[in-house]
């Protein structure tokens, strides 16, 4: 199969996560609508709706194309090439009205991702990039901060809904995070964490128990805007990770971090 640019993809992407997350953001009133509720986490409706609105739009152009998302996966070996879609990263600030949440498609080929785009719908911004090009915000290029000292650094972690889970890190991260930077936030979405980290606003970020459908596009924005990336596959849960994102400054500083409190 010949090859398909860069730009393509990437155009792709962006209309696939602009139809969703405007799909969720015209149904905010549905915003309460669960097939499940956990003691940390919802499953909507809306997020199955997205990700079929998502999955559509991609299905349009690359029919034959496989899907790793969220709420569904449909996998296809013959072309490698692979869109990994988070329909609303953020489920739980969405369902209780508060606007950091986003949606995010991200395209690999045979395990290399290519382009990606968050949609963060509440404040209509667009984090794109492709691995060929700057990332960019509403189409200007974005870069990650120059602060030099994680005493200095503002960093954005979380904690997973497998938080009550023995053995699990979170806690002691959070509060080694506390401890040596200058202000830890926990957001409720990895995807626009790791692009406020691209752009600048942040310094870093670091959360374990996290999914490859959270970070697979802002991994590839933050990279594409200078930063440094480490992503620890967590081999107990499919899909789960550990992810340090920051400056060449500040990311050996995560990364004793979160070797002390693994």
């Amino acid at each position: 199969m010949e090859n398909i640019s860069l730009t393509h993809l990437l155009d792709v992407a962006i209309c696939a996560a602009d139809a969703a997350g405007k799909h969720a953001l015209d149904n905010k009133e549905r915003r309460r609508d669960s097939t499940e509720t956990f003691h940390h986490d919802v499953k909507l409706v809306l997020d199955v709706e997205c990700q079929t609105i998502a999955e559509q739009v991609i299905a349009s152009e690359f029919p034959d194309h496989g899907i790793l998302g969220e709420e569904d996966e449909r996998p296809n070996g013959a072309t490698g090439y692979e869109w990994i879609i988070d329909p609303i990263d953020g489920t739980m600030n969405y369902t209780h009205g508060f606007p950091y949440w986003c949606c995010s498609v991200a395209v690999r080929h045979h395990g290399k991702i290519l382009a990606g785009c968050v949609f963060a719908p509440e404040f209509n911004d667009y984090y794109t990039a492709h691995s060929d090009d700057v990332a960019k915000l509403n189409g200007a290029p974005i870069r990650v901060s120059l602060t030099r000292h994680l005493k200095d650094s503002m960093v954005f972690s979380g904690l997973s809904k497998h938080m009550e889970t023995a053995n699990e890190p979170h806690f002691d991260m959070f509060r080694m995070l506390a401890l040596n930077t200058q202000k830890v936030h926990i957001n409720g979405s990895a995807a626009l964490d790791l692009c406020h980290v691209a752009a600048g606003i942040s310094d870093g970020y670091l959360e374990s128990g996290i999914y490859l459908w959270d970070y697979a596009a802002a991994g590839l924005i933050a990279r594409q805007a200078g930063a440094s990336l480490a992503i620890f596959q967590n081999k107990a849960i499919l899909h789960g990770a550990t992810v340090l994102c920051a400056n060449e400054h500040l990311i050996d500083g995560l990364r004793a971090i979160h070797q002390k409190c693994s």
